[in-house]
């Protein structure tokens, strides 16, 4: 019997097969959100729907029971990472742009706007892994000034009070709990843009909250800190916060391939 926490396969699995009895559950199917694996004694077998680590981490379980946890293949990987990349180009636009519509009664008005092109704009990416170096790759024709920041490579700060965008592709770990938080969004331009694909408790929520409350600081997120959210930022108009339900990644390719290759290896 099968238990997910992803709405990913909902028209793809048998009724049949899916349980909502965590007790009766052989098999998980992993979304974004983590698990208590105690509370499924009888899994052998859990498929992480996606790429991210932090919520298949089971130190105190691993030793007394034999759980098999597999991903998706490279080739699914590469859909999700290629199509993220794309869902945050297009977040960074929709961004940049958003305070030239007109809203309200006056929704189509000639009135012209006098703005900065795109070129003059300041990037910054927070990670350059799988997604953030496409993202890289993808905004480079279109942004003159971006720079990068990676724990990896780089060991002096980036500099967060030239940037007009602030796109973030770090993992999620506990060192990066809360990365974004006061001291940076402190350092942070008036006007800037926050963007996040990656994972909500990157960001520290309440810091988020304060920030937007009192500034013009902006934010496009795509990962939160509970899904579906329902949190204190949902009272900001959506140019000021603008929300999409975790679906960077949710195209039809991958839907079919991620199952594809849970299929692989539930069946095997």
């Amino acid at each position: 019997m099968i238990w997910t926490n992803t709405s990913l396969f909902n028209s793809l699995l048998p009724a049949g097969q899916v349980t909502l009895d965590k007790s009766k559950a052989t098999v998980i199917i992993l979304g974004a959100l983590p698990i208590d694996i105690n509370e499924f004694p009888n899994v052998t077998f859990i498929f992480r729907a996606g790429v991210g680590t932090d919520n298949v981490n089971f130190p105190d379980i691993r030793p007394i029971r034999r759980i098999a946890v597999e991903f998706p293949s490279q080739e699914t990987k590469n859909l999700i990472y290629e199509e993220t990349a794309n869902f945050t180009c297009y977040l960074i636009f929709k961004m940049l742009y958003d305070d030239l519509v007109q809203r309200g009664p006056d929704y189509v008005s000639w009135t012209s706007e006098r703005r900065n092109i795109l070129t003059n704009k300041r990037l910054l990416l927070l990670g350059l892994g799988n997604i953030g170096s496409r993202v890289l790759l993808k905004m480079t024709p279109f942004i003159n000034n971006i720079s990068t920041y990676d724990i990896r490579y780089d060991k002096v700060a980036p500099n967060y009070s030239e940037a007009d965008i602030i796109s973030l592709h770090v993992p999620l770990c506990e060192e990066n709990k809360g990365f974004i938080n006061k001291d940076i969004l402190d350092q942070c331009k008036g006007t800037a843009i926050l963007i996040n694909t990656a994972r909500g408790p990157i960001v520290d929520e309440d810091d988020l909250y304060n920030k937007l409350k009192h500034t013009e600081i902006r934010a496009a997120f795509d990962a939160f800190w509970d899904e579906p959210y329902t949190g204190k930022l949902t009272e900001f108009s959506s140019d000021k916060f603008f929300m999409t339900p975790h679906i960077a990644s949710s195209s039809i390719e991958f839907v079919e391939s991620c199952y594809k290759d849970f299929k692989t290896h539930y069946d095997g």
